[in-house]
């Protein structure tokens, strides 16, 4: 990708060799990590950082953060994602973003955080980051990306903050395949809301292949009552029809609410089983089972057994909090894998997937994992 670094700088390669080094003399790598760091954190090449340059407030409940990176940050494919860590009261909170590579600043990086309910990350951010303040950050990941051998077509769904990869996608194909025809269809509870609207809108003035259908909408919206959004445009059949004729050939990339997403998820799976779609999220799902139901749990770690229940909705990570315990977590989103235990009694399901899970050594994560039964895990993370 042009604004990105396509290969690791020389100085990056050496000092990851010293470290290497000084491994078999029992020096830490992450010894040198913090020695690079008293003269500048943006040198590190294990444990990355990265410097809050630019705030750009996008809608009241949104704001961009222009992150400058340091040389050993990889290169970004767009629609990636990358873990942020920010301190807060001394812990280590961290989230993931979808990134998205500035052309004309080299080094560079901006990522847009909405602010979510009880959100207390995302709260921090929009009060409390100022410009100039250091960021943990790790390596992009995620497969929902473009593919190498680029599309005659591709049709991008988002609602709310899920347009970020989106925005990175067209951002991409605007600048080195402009002759993609991309429809996207983006939902957002109003215009005020919606994340780049004037930038997409001005876009798609511009670049005649995009056909871009902005939906004011509150379906598909997380914690919208169904009553709340009688009336209100929703994604399917006829929409898509509409807006793209050819979907169920074209491929799909959507990110969003969860009900957005299921919502993806079933019209692919009645009227185009042999499609294309890809699926992303960045809020954890939430458990829908019984309130009343409680699943006795047993999680052993570090020699210690500890014994909680488990409400029907509630994920394992928030019932283990719940009954007092401290369990090691990172991003509450199932993408750290900080929180991840060998299941080896008991059935679970996995929120991200709605796939039930037995045990024989399945690994879980907590921070997306409801019970189903009572059950036993084991920690793998401490």
């Amino acid at each position: 990708m042009s604004a990105a670094r396509s290969s690791i700088p020389a100085p990056v390669v050496a000092t990851r060799r010293v470290a290497r080094w000084l491994d078999t003399l029992g020096v830490s790598p992450m010894a040198l990590d913090d020695t690079l760091a008293w003269f500048n954190p943006m040198w590190r090449v294990h444990q990355l950082q990265a410097r809050v340059v630019r705030r750009v407030a996008e809608t009241p409940s949104a704001v961009t953060l222009v992150l400058q990176t340091g040389p050993a940050f990889p290169a970004l494919r767009p629609g990636q994602f990358v873990v942020i860590g920010v301190t807060i009261d001394g812990v280590c909170h961290r989230r993931a973003y979808s990134p998205r590579t500035l052309p004309d600043e080299p080094g560079h990086i901006a990522i847009t955080v909405q602010r979510q309910p009880d959100g207390l990350v995302s709260t921090y951010v929009q009060d409390s980051l100022p410009v100039g303040s250091m960021v943990a950050i790790e390596a992009p990941s995620g497969e929902f990306v473009l593919p190498a051998a680029l599309p005659a077509e591709v049709l991008l769904i988002a609602g709310g903050s899920g347009i970020t990869p989106c925005m990175a996608m067209l951002q991409h194909l605007h600048a080195h395949a402009a002759h993609t025809r991309v429809t996207l269809l983006y939902f957002a509870r109003s215009p005020v809301d919606r994340i780049f609207g004037q930038e997409l809108a001005r876009l798609a003035r511009q670049w005649r292949q995009l056909h871009y259908v902005p939906v004011d909408s509150v379906a598909n919206t997380a914690g919208v009552q169904l009553g709340q959004a009688s009336g209100a445009r929703t994604l399917d059949l006829p929409m898509l029809d509409a807006a793209c004729p050819n979907w169920r050939q074209t491929v799909a990339y959507c990110c969003g609410p969860a009900p957005l997403m299921d919502a993806a998820r079933a019209l692919w799976h009645t009227e185009a089983p042999h499609g294309t779609l890809h699926l992303e999220a960045f809020t954890a799902p939430r458990a829908s089972g019984d309130p009343d139901a409680r699943h006795a749990v047993t999680l052993r770690r570090s020699g210690d057994t500890a014994r909680f229940d488990a409400a029907g909705n509630m994920t394992l990570l928030v019932a283990g909090e719940t009954a007092g315990l401290s369990i090691k977590h990172g991003c509450r989103q199932g993408i750290c894998h900080e929180c991840t235990c060998r299941l080896t009694r008991g059935t679970v399901q996995d929120l991200s997937t709605g796939q039930r899970v037995e045990g024989e050594g399945q690994p879980v994560r907590l921070c997306v994992t409801s019970a189903m039964s009572d059950i036993e895990l084991d920690a793998l993370n401490g």
